[in-house]
């Protein structure tokens, strides 16, 4: 248990606690779990550059690293899906995303855990899926903020024109999820077949 795997496992508890706070009708709990998730998002990139940079790479911290991020992630999709998007859609918008990350990591755990491990590096439709969802989460956030918390700070149009730009927000990180997940497929199916065939 270094430096980094002790970063990855405070992701992983406010991963927990964050999104509750989220759900949380109050003013202060809600600008507190503003600043837990910035402070996980932080967290995220320091444990990678100091493990990076020390050497402190686990098979440990490979395993919990997706993990927390998926945990924080998803949970507060889903607490943004109950209090703001479902005035845009329904729960069910949220399903292809929590399914795409769910069955990528399991298989990308499979693969570190064999007697001969497979590492899959991020792809770039990884990474532009993962930006996108981390701008979608705080905008969704500001959004919920701005109607129940301080309505009249910006006009009802500009309001409206941030509805609508959440909207696509919305479309381009469905899209790029599970975009994203059909190339994971496509780039590993001799890996996923393998493991899937024989372990």
């Amino acid at each position: 248990m270094n430096l980094p795997n002790a970063l990855t496992v405070l992701r992983i508890i406010l991963g927990v606690i964050v999104p509750y706070m989220m759900w949380i009708d109050d003013l202060n709990i809600r600008i507190w779990a503003a600043i837990l998730f910035a402070i996980a998002a932080f967290t995220d990139w320091m444990d990678g550059w100091y493990a990076r940079r020390y050497n402190l790479v686990t098979k440990l911290g490979k395993i919990l690293d997706p993990i927390a991020d998926k945990i924080i992630v998803l949970s507060c999709f889903v607490v943004l899906s109950d209090v703001v998007f479902e005035q845009m859609y329904s729960i069910w918008w949220i399903v292809p995303i929590f399914l795409r990350e769910v069955v990528i990591t399991v298989y990308r755990l499979i693969f570190l855990l064999r007697k001969k491990p497979i590492v899959v590096a991020a792809s770039w439709s990884g990474k532009a899926k993962t930006v996108m969802q981390m701008i979608t989460l705080p905008c969704a956030y500001f959004y919920l903020m701005l109607i129940e918390h301080f309505q009249g700070l910006l006009s009802h149009t500009a309001t409206l024109v941030f509805w609508w730009i959440l909207h696509l927000m919305i479309i381009a990180s469905l899209a790029l999820t599970v975009g994203s997940g059909l190339r994971f497929f496509v780039k590993n199916w001799k890996a996923v077949k393998e493991v899937t065939t024989y372990e």
